[in-house]
């Protein structure tokens, strides 16, 4: 009898999860039979504007050596070369994923870049700084780093959306913060 009650409990509480997740008033007001607002979880499955691409993390990077002309030095020649936020998926990933909120960051910093890019105080925001860091703690030493914003569309085709201009990275020691030049200032930058 017991098991029963606790089966049905828990059936409630499965079906008013649900229930509360549809986009209608109706749904919402079921809200009242949680006061403490911690039993039924408010998970936004139905965004008012949904996601209509994806980002995607790229920089390019020249050594102190790696050529003259320009600001950029050898930049203009450099490969691209995608940032991995955390690496490759695992099956395991569906039920913990340690690195999410790596992604989560570095995809609400490259949206914030891309939706404030004509601001004339871009290279000294948060968000910028960040990416920025994220490509620099990839080059292996001194030199000039560069990154840019792709967004790919549901279609599949790809456009540039943010392009940074190249910032002189100096040499580090091996337990020293890698120092970055952004032509404001120089900052000390943290990991993403």
């Amino acid at each position: 009898m017991a098991a029963l009650v606790v089966a049905g409990l828990l059936a409630t509480w499965f079906l008013l999860e649900l229930a509360i997740q549809l986009p209608f008033a109706r749904c919402k007001r079921l809200r009242f039979l949680d006061p403490t607002t911690h039993l039924l979880a408010a998970w936004n499955f139905f965004a008012p504007k949904p996601i209509m691409g994806d980002v995607e993390l790229f920089y390019r990077y020249s050594g102190a050596g790696g050529g003259a002309g320009g600001p950029g030095g050898g930049l203009v020649s450099a490969p691209w070369m995608l940032v991995q936020p955390n690496g490759d998926r695992r099956l395991y990933h569906l039920l913990i994923n340690p690195q999410k909120r790596a992604r989560k960051a570095v995809f609400r910093c490259c949206n914030y870049v891309i939706t404030n890019r004509k601001s004339g105080n871009l290279s000294l925001t948060v968000p910028y700084l960040l990416l920025l860091d994220r490509a620099t703690m990839l080059c292996p030493g001194a030199g000039v780093v560069q990154f840019q914003i792709d967004v790919i569309r549901k279609d599949g085709s790809r456009v540039t959306a943010f392009r940074s201009v190249p910032h002189r990275v100096e040499g580090r020691a091996e337990d020293a913060p890698v120092r970055v030049e952004t032509g404001h200032e120089c900052v000390q930058p943290q990991c993403v």
